[in-house]
């Protein structure tokens, strides 16, 4: 196996995104020590503290932090000639993993990160056996995080909320409302938004404008559409709203984004 970066203790400010459209090179492993919420293979996931990703080759990703920074440890690899042995493991890719105890995941990443990082005579053949251990107890000890064992909670809603998250990140045209949102789970105004904000970490309209500010960023960079376009398109009937609002959240206008961040 051939390990293409890593960090250990990366530090992901809570205003930041760690982005990547096309996704990777290899697989990327990644470790949070705080919620996270994460976005791949058209999935929004919302990941707890000790939870673990393995990203299939050139899957999209966006992650963003639930509440205030967050560190992550992560590692890119090839399986290359082990590739039959990355596969005997059998550890589901794109999907949540979590742990009982991650403190031995833990030490593994960070001597595998001080090791990538060293001048040894052994370092690749250490580096072969850190990242094996490393997905060996990762195969043993992660469960996947299922719509029925993630609520750990025990809140029967659970699924249907995740279900609704989904529609919305689907959707990003629509011009949601709590009202909208409370008739698609068929629950009180007040409840809905009790239990939604305890689910994700953030309001349910919050969440809404982070679904349409995430598809005017993509289509900013990836399009020639017009502003009045793109507004139209994540559900704003008024360009200045969406100037305002993308402005708000993104610190600058979707013009300069666009400058800045045009590929």
């Amino acid at each position: 196996m051939q390990i293409l970066e890593t960090g250990a203790q990366n530090i992901l400010y809570a205003d930041e995104k760690l982005r990547q459209p096309d996704g990777f090179s290899g697989v990327l492993l990644l470790l949070t020590y705080a919620p996270m919420q994460i976005e791949a293979d058209r999935r929004v996931m919302c990941a707890e503290a000790g939870d673990a990703l393995l990203l299939r080759e050139k899957t999209p990703l966006c992650c963003s932090p639930v509440q205030g920074d967050l560190l992550y440890d992560w590692v890119l690899f090839d399986a290359g000639g082990d590739r039959s042995f990355y596969s005997s493991l059998q550890i589901p890719e794109n999907t949540l993993l979590r742990f009982g105890d991650t403190a031995f995941l833990t030490a593994l990443m960070q001597q595998l990160c001080a090791e990538f990082y060293a001048s040894n005579v052994k370092r690749s053949d250490m580096l072969d056996c850190l990242l094996k251990a490393l997905l060996i107890r990762i195969s043993e000890t992660g469960g996947p995080i299922s719509m029925q064992n993630a609520a750990a909670n025990n809140d029967p809603h659970y699924e249907a909320l995740v279900h609704l998250r989904e529609k919305i990140y689907a959707n990003p045209q629509e011009k949601w409302s709590v009202d909208m949102l409370c008739s698609e789970v068929s629950m009180s105004r007040s409840y809905f938004q009790l239990i939604y904000r305890e689910t994700f970490g953030m309001t349910c309209i919050a969440d809404v404008i982070n679904c349409k500010m995430n598809r005017a960023r993509d289509l900013l960079t990836s399009t020639a559409y017009t502003i009045s376009h793109i507004a139209q398109l994540c559900g704003y009937d008024n360009e200045e709203h969406f100037m305002r609002q993308f402005k708000k959240n993104n610190g600058v206008t979707p013009t300069v984004y666009r400058r800045e961040h045009r590929e």
